[in-house]
């Protein structure tokens, strides 16, 4: 929704990303991407979008295009499931390509990271990023 409210045109029938990702192939560019944190369960209530969705569309668009991608979180991040969606995102576990994220920049943190609940889900969040599981 948010796409058409800012006059982008990407629909069922139109990949608006693919014209975007194709030029910064041309140019030698990288994508870097926000937001992949983000759960559908925290959108506002009567909100039509789907950061999932968006999200893997424009990680496999960008992929095809065969550019770099790297990501950050918009928001801050203390829960397991978003660490998990963000580790999934990073090295998908069922890409046949073998495709994964360059690099992943952690953005937010803040005093709270260090209460102790927080921490410890910060901790193996990390791990996971370098592939300790």
């Amino acid at each position: 929704m948010l796409e058409l409210t800012t006059c982008f045109y990407n629909s069922s029938n139109k990949d608006g990303y693919s014209a975007i990702t194709t030029m910064l192939k041309s140019n030698d560019v990288a994508l870097n991407f926000t937001s992949v944190e983000l759960l559908i369960s925290e959108q506002h209530t009567g909100a039509l979008s789907d950061p999932k969705a968006l999200i893997w569309q424009v990680l496999n668009v960008a992929w095809d295009a065969g550019i770099d991608v790297s990501c950050e979180n918009a928001l801050h991040c203390f829960n397991r499931d978003g660490f998990n969606k963000i580790v999934k995102i990073a090295n998908p576990s069922n890409d046949p390509h073998g495709r994964h994220l360059r690099s992943f920049t952690y953005l937010r943190l803040s005093n709270d990271h260090f209460k102790e609940s927080n921490f410890f889900e910060f901790k193996r969040f990390v791990k996971e990023m370098h592939g300790d599981r």
